[in-house]
């Protein structure tokens, strides 16, 4: 059975949490406001492929 993770953000209080989700899910896995990968992320081991779809080699955009 496949697993899916879905995330749904309602009223302005669940926008502004939803918000801060995203950005501590970006400070983790070490990409940036642009989804661009930092130079001090790791490339792999930390499943960004979980929250983000890897558009080219450098863009990271959530799914």
């Amino acid at each position: 059975m496949p697993r899916e993770i879905i995330t749904l953000q309602v009223g302005q209080c669940g926008n502004q949490i939803g918000m801060e989700f995203w950005k501590q899910l970006c400070l983790e896995h070490g990409i940036s406001k642009e989804g661009i990968l930092e130079d001090f992320a790791t490339q792999g081991g930390d499943r960004k492929d979980v929250f983000f779809y890897q558009a080219d080699d450098q863009h990271y955009i959530p799914r």
